[in-house]
């Protein structure tokens, strides 16, 4: 079913758009899972946008932005009981022109959910591969391919962002009534989800989770190394800084 103005609303929090794309720059998530090429030029794109010091930081800054695609769908699951279709030829990647340093867009073609009608348990584990399985795996081993860069790092830039919005939605009074179902969602995600799920042999989620309000990371994202970029709050590298200092 088409997602409601309601619902696309919510999920613009995500940066999920709407409207028609009016930039030459727009991208099939698609391209880049099975193009090398465009998937080179994109990389190169991002290194130039953020004054990135190399290919493997700008494949870090790349997975970075596009995490957000994993709270989008994690939160039509967990609150609303959809599925978003994420079929990686219909997801568009938009970038604007407001002067923001690339932040990309996701519009779906059509914006569609599926309601949960199954048994839950096996409905979503499949909303899961969804959106690990093929869509992260597979763009993270094309840029560990292309670039070099630890496939560590781009896994933690996605899992930190899905134990930060499940930390803020379970704050959220206004979703106080579906709590239950986003701890077991949580619940599930960190410590039940098998590495299938994800492409993996492990749970990438697993591996980096600290506990409750646990954010600091085991590897560094490289946002230190583009230009005007800091050590993250939750970085290791500021972290040890502080150990010795």
């Amino acid at each position: 079913m088409r997602l409601s103005e309601a619902e696309i609303k919510a999920l613009e929090t995500y940066r999920f758009s709407s409207g028609t794309a009016n930039v030459s720059s727009s991208m099939l998530f698609a391209q880049l899972l099975h193009d090398d090429e465009q998937l080179a030029k994109y990389v190169a794109h991002v290194r130039n946008e953020m004054g990135a010091a190399n290919d493997a930081v700008a494949a870090s800054m790349l997975v970075k932005r596009l995490s957000f695609l994993a709270p989008m769908a994690l939160y039509a699951m967990s609150i609303w009981n959809k599925r978003l279709v994420l079929d990686p030829r219909r997801i568009w990647l938009d970038t604007d022109d407001e002067g923001e340093m690339w932040m990309p867009r996701f519009r779906l073609e059509p914006p569609e959910a599926e309601v949960c009608d199954i048994e839950r348990s096996r409905w979503r584990e499949q909303a899961v591969h969804d959106v690990f399985a093929s869509l992260f795996a597979p763009l993270i081993a094309q840029l560990r391919h292309l670039t070099r860069i630890s496939p560590l790092v781009l896994w933690e830039n996605v899992a930190i962002y899905v134990y930060w919005v499940y930390e803020r939605w379970l704050e959220d009074e206004s979703l106080a009534p579906v709590a239950d179902r986003l701890r077991d969602d949580f619940r599930f995600l960190i410590y039940e989800a098998d590495g299938r799920l994800f492409g993996q042999k492990d749970n990438p989620l697993r591996r980096f989770f600290k506990g409750a309000s646990g954010m600091q990371r085991t590897t560094c994202c490289l946002y230190v190394q583009t230009k005007g970029g800091t050590c993250c709050q939750t970085c290791p590298l500021k972290a040890r800084q502080r150990q010795t200092g």
